[in-house]
């Protein structure tokens, strides 16, 4: 949900470190990462907009999209399964992540677990 904060003009530094530092873990090639946001300021808070997602969505069709807690995950799966790490959803696999907030007060190594699994996909 944070994303939406950076895109409005909110940005915080400590997110950018630690979403630079989880995307250099993964290894993929400069360009292949794209950030969309689930949310929106709106009237001064975060707001989720599902159909604005998709829509972005649309446009690069990845076969892996990484969600940051489930709130974020409520907001474009509201039908999945919260207790779950990975959702299809068609042609798209969602995979869950901790909240951006949660990664924060985890310690650098901690993050490195958690992003692991994500090393091994065909992105």
């Amino acid at each position: 949900m944070e994303l939406g904060l950076d895109f409005g003009g909110q940005a915080d530094a400590k997110r950018r470190a630690l979403m630079g530092s989880l995307i250099r873990s993964l290894k993929l090639p400069t360009g292949t990462v794209a950030f969309w946001p689930v949310s929106a300021l709106l009237g001064g808070t975060l707001q989720p907009n599902r159909e604005f997602f998709w829509q972005g969505w649309r446009q690069w069709q990845t076969p892996h999209i990484v969600c940051f807690g489930a709130e974020s995950l409520q907001a474009i799966l509201p039908e999945a399964d919260p207790g779950l790490t990975t959702h299809m959803k068609e042609s798209v696999m969602v995979h869950v992540l901790p909240s951006v907030p949660q990664l924060l007060r985890m310690l650098p190594h901690e993050q490195q677990l958690v992003v692991e699994p994500l090393t091994t996909l065909r992105w």
